[in-house]
């Protein structure tokens, strides 16, 4: 005896017609959903980097300015001096000084203090830390650039004088010695990402 066939059986053309459509839109919202994914992922790896860097800057501040020392050096030509701590705005120097503390872990034999410099480039919006490998350097002394921040839209600073006024610029006007040093600095810095900071640090002395 034949068996029959049932006519039902299997898949019509519109049902696997309509399973592939619904496999097409899953795969699509699968694949959006980990691109989302990987965008917030790298966004948010963006952020923390940025705040490592923020985080690393306000400790070169600290550590640099709570070790200032009144010891000025002489300029590249060795024909003058140049004050222990300066600003000189016109080159993009908001900061330049000379610090105690230079860790030296290898033995050599230099001295632990070392020349501090902190420029900032407003139209690139760039933060440097430069630092060079003696006090008393020379003209083929290069120093060693360092980028602090990116995308940073303001850096500015003030000094506290000895009659307690505060002075965007250092040496302040009249004041005499290049030893001279302010009683306290005061940074702000504003990231954009993480908005604006303001500290003030005494100076040791």
């Amino acid at each position: 005896m034949t068996a029959r066939i049932s006519s039902d059986s299997g898949f019509t053309l519109v049902e696997l017609l309509i399973a592939m459509a619904l496999f097409v839109l899953l795969a699509a919202a699968m694949y959006g959903g980990t691109q989302w994914i990987m965008v917030e992922r790298e966004i948010v790896n963006q952020r923390i980097a940025e705040l490592q860097s923020l985080q690393r800057t306000v400790r070169f501040l600290q550590a640099d300015l709570s070790q200032a020392w009144p010891r000025s050096v002489r300029d590249e030509l060795g024909r003058g001096q140049i004050p222990a701590l300066l600003t000189e705005r016109t080159r993009g120097i908001q900061l330049q000084l000379t610090r105690s503390g230079w860790r030296n872990p290898a033995g050599n034999n230099r001295s632990n203090m070392q020349r501090v410099q902190y420029r900032y480039d407003p139209d690139e919006q760039i933060l440097y830390r430069d630092t060079w490998p003696v006090l008393e350097r020379v003209l083929c002394a290069a120093a060693r650039e360092q980028i602090l921040l990116e995308q940073l839209s303001e850096f500015e600073i003030e000094f506290l004088d000895t009659e307690g006024n505060w002075t965007p610029d250092w040496p302040s006007v009249g004041a005499a010695g290049f030893s001279l040093m302010p009683r306290a600095v005061r940074y702000r810095l504003d990231s954009g990402t993480f908005g604006l900071i303001e500290r003030i640090v005494e100076i040791p002395g």
